[in-house]
């Protein structure tokens, strides 16, 4: 071999001898800070914590249907220049658990025509007791039914936040692995055009010297046009892809992230077959049972229901309430006590006694019987979210398993292609092979890299996929 021909074929082998899938940059998007800039300032995710706000506010909600209230009346009528009559009160009502409400009062009335049974002290008339519900209402009533659905609630908006947090995840993930094979599969196509780009010049100076024949250079001129139409649409799946990934990153000011701005992907090949995600099915099967943000969703709603049904069996119950109220002369209480003492329960006291009871209860037969048959159904939105996580765990599960083996194996096809090149190119500075069986061996390499970084992707988006079904990606 002269030494002019010899360097030929060195330069002509040299970039198949040393390209490899598993270059990189320098100030590449991980996908841990991918993931942690997406849970930090994307507007789902925001929205997200907006859940379990809101349902922090109902439960302050809830809580207010117990606070003591503060009230006051007054009415008057004044006409032909008399007073008629002038009543005020004044006072606070103390709502407690057991649907027992507290009252103390303050009355003034004046007036030429009073009615007698307003007839008050001249200096006012001190009140003080309590509306009792001893009927409906006595075991479970509004506020106490309202207080316990508000505290579930609490628990309902962060389950909510997780599942959100969870399935933006997954939608993340999946566009940022398809975003890194596609970036990758440019950096390989494009030195594969190189290669050709080299081997085309080496053809052509080799023609000129009168060593090839002009059939070789168009055959290698070919191969350089479909390396340079391969790397077209490479590079239009890489923006694509990228268009999807911007999408998903934002800034803290809440600002889009512009394509420009993207910093380019690591190399997926450098990344092991094994990433460590060798989570037991069956512990993971346990876990999501458990605490499956969207089983845990369900629950809470079962919960909810019990407590409306407990307060729709206690519409079923008569109303009996109970009044009673101490009365004083002014602020004095017990005016008429003897030595014996106040006579309390029947001596200078207001009292009533409220009793209904609708004769077939139909409406609160039937709310209870709609609150029952919800609860069957959600039960059975229960099992079948059941049923579907455990097959959707599985199914994950099979894919990353098999995914794994065959990312091994394409990895040993992807080297296997190349010590065919290599040992092809140097067959053909020997003159015992041909152009088109070097395009055939380079070929078939090119396309072994990018089935093997086209696994390497389906494995990562199978890993998340995993994690996603267990309900654990946003942990």
């Amino acid at each position: 071999m002269t030494q002019l021909h010899h360097k030929r074929f060195l330069w002509i082998c040299g970039i198949a001898l040393v390209m490899s899938p598993f270059g990189g940059w320098a100030q590449t998007l991980d996908f841990a800070s991918f993931r942690q800039q997406v849970l930090s300032n994307h507007p789902l995710m925001r929205q997200a914590d907006l859940f379990r706000d809101q349902a922090q506010a109902g439960l302050l909600r809830a809580k207010g249907g117990f606070d003591p209230k503060l009230y006051a009346e007054h009415q008057g009528k004044n006409f032909n220049g008399k007073t008629y009559f002038q009543y005020t009160e004044a006072g606070v009502k103390v709502p407690t658990w057991a649907g027992l409400e507290l009252k103390g009062a303050y009355n003034l009335a004046a007036g030429s025509f009073l009615n007698s049974e307003n007839s008050l002290p001249s200096n006012g008339q001190a009140s003080f007791g309590f509306t009792w519900s001893v009927g409906q209402g006595l075991m479970f009533d509004e506020r106490r039914a309202g207080l316990r659905m508000a505290t579930v609630g609490l628990e309902l908006g962060e389950v909510e936040r997780q599942a959100a947090r969870n399935d933006l995840l997954l939608d993340a993930g999946k566009a940022y692995w398809s975003w890194n094979y596609a970036e990758n599969s440019v950096g390989i196509v494009a030195d594969a055009l190189q290669q050709a780009l080299v081997r085309h010049a080496g053809l052509v100076e080799s023609f000129r010297q009168g060593e090839r024949a002009a059939i070789d250079t168009l055959e290698t001129f070919i191969q350089v046009q479909n390396r340079q139409v391969e790397l077209q649409f490479a590079r239009l799946d890489a923006q694509n892809a990228a268009n999807l990934l911007s999408t998903f990153l934002w800034t803290e000011a809440g600002q889009g992230v512009s394509l420009e701005s993207l910093p380019p992907a690591p190399p997926i090949a450098a990344l092991e077959t094994d990433s460590g995600m060798n989570e037991n099915l069956e512990r993971l099967m346990s876990q999501a049972l458990v605490q499956h943000p969207e089983l845990r969703y369900y629950i809470g709603k079962l919960r909810q229901l019990e407590v409306e049904q407990k307060l729709k069996n206690e519409k079923r119950k008569p109303v009996l309430d109970l009044s009673y109220n101490l009365l004083g002369s002014g602020w004095e209480f017990f005016p008429t006590a003897t030595a014996e003492g106040p006579a309390m329960l029947a001596n200078d006291v207001k009292w009533g006694v409220n009793f209904s009871y609708p004769i077939l209860n139909r409406k609160a037969r039937g709310d209870w019987q709609v609150t029952q048959i919800k609860r069957v159904q959600t039960d059975l939105e229960l099992q079948q979210k059941r049923q579907n996580i455990r097959a959707k765990l599985t199914q994950y599960s099979n894919e990353l398993q098999t995914l794994r083996t065959q990312a091994a194996l394409y990895r040993n096809v992807a080297s296997n292609y190349l010590s065919l090149l290599n040992a092809e190119n140097e067959r053909f500075a020997l003159g015992e092979s041909s152009v088109f069986l070097v395009n055939t061996r380079e070929q078939r390499w090119l396309d072994a890299q990018l089935k093997y970084l086209k696994l390497l992707s389906e494995l990562r988006k199978s890993e998340i996929g995993l994690q996603w079904a267990a309900g654990i990606l946003a942990d």
